[in-house]
């Protein structure tokens, strides 16, 4: 899956390719998506199809499958679509195995620059070689990383959020999908994002858990679907990061 549908993203990357906007977050967000969007899904759901044909998926861009079976595959075709139509290869596929609703193996792919993670139970691969998440046990230490500061939708949100942007040693805004990826592997330490849907999350739980590091709900929780997600590489930042968030978190 990852193969194919690296090779159609690949035709199209730093290309002149056609964008529409989906209109589909509400007035004023800009929400493009190109051919390679549509035709990575695509070509995904055929091999799910073919291969599995009993599982379910949901997908970005074409909807919902069999959902209630066992086995369901999430999909997000070009998570950072923004950071493609504009050359930046900080994008990637998401591919997520859930199986009762849990998701337990998770692939995050990027074509052009040639980085795979795959995370399962215990362990998570780049490429071949495992990696871990860091140990920092403090905020003061911690490098930060959120995609946009258009995610936190409230004043008690930017509120939380601002209090561990005065503590951490830096923050970094922008990398979508590759924040978690690279929090894996040691280069970042806390990811705090807003409003995600399922399929810009599930398949990063297994590669950030895999790695050792911990991602929930804002208020500690199990992820349910999307919302506000924290992740951590190290247990003791997560707890800090929780204790300042959790009051702003959405019920």
């Amino acid at each position: 899956m990852c193969n194919a549908s690296g090779e159609v993203i690949k035709r199209y990357f730093r290309k002149s390719v056609d964008v529409i906007d989906k209109a589909d977050k509400g007035p004023g967000v800009y929400s493009p998506v190109t051919k390679a969007d549509r035709g990575a899904e695509e070509v995904i759901r055929v091999l799910i199809n073919e291969t599995y044909p009993d599982h379910g998926i949901i997908g970005e861009e074409f909807g919902n499958e069999k959902t209630d079976a066992e086995y369901v595959w999430v999909i997000d075709p070009i998570d950072g679509t923004k950071a493609f139509i504009t050359g930046l290869p900080t994008f990637g596929t998401l591919i997520a195995l859930m199986r009762n609703e849990k998701a337990v193996i998770g692939a995050m792919n990027q074509p052009y620059v040639g980085d795979r993670f795959i995370g399962m139970p215990g362990q998570t691969m780049l490429n071949d070689r495992q990696i871990k998440t860091r140990a920092c046990p403090s905020l003061e230490a911690a490098r930060l990383g959120i995609t946009d500061m258009d995610m936190m939708k409230t004043d008690a949100q930017n509120n939380a959020f601002n209090k561990i942007t005065a503590q951490v040693e830096y923050l970094r805004i922008g990398g979508d999908c590759y924040l978690y990826a690279l929090l894996a592997a040691g280069q970042i330490d806390l990811v705090i994002e807003g409003d995600l849907m399922p399929w810009d999350i599930q398949a990063l739980i297994p590669v950030v858990e895999g790695a050792g590091g911990i991602i929930t709900h804002w208020d500690g929780a199990p992820i349910r679907g999307g919302g506000w997600v924290i992740a951590a590489g190290d247990e003791l930042l997560h707890s800090q990061a929780v204790a300042l968030l959790k009051d702003a978190a959405p019920s």
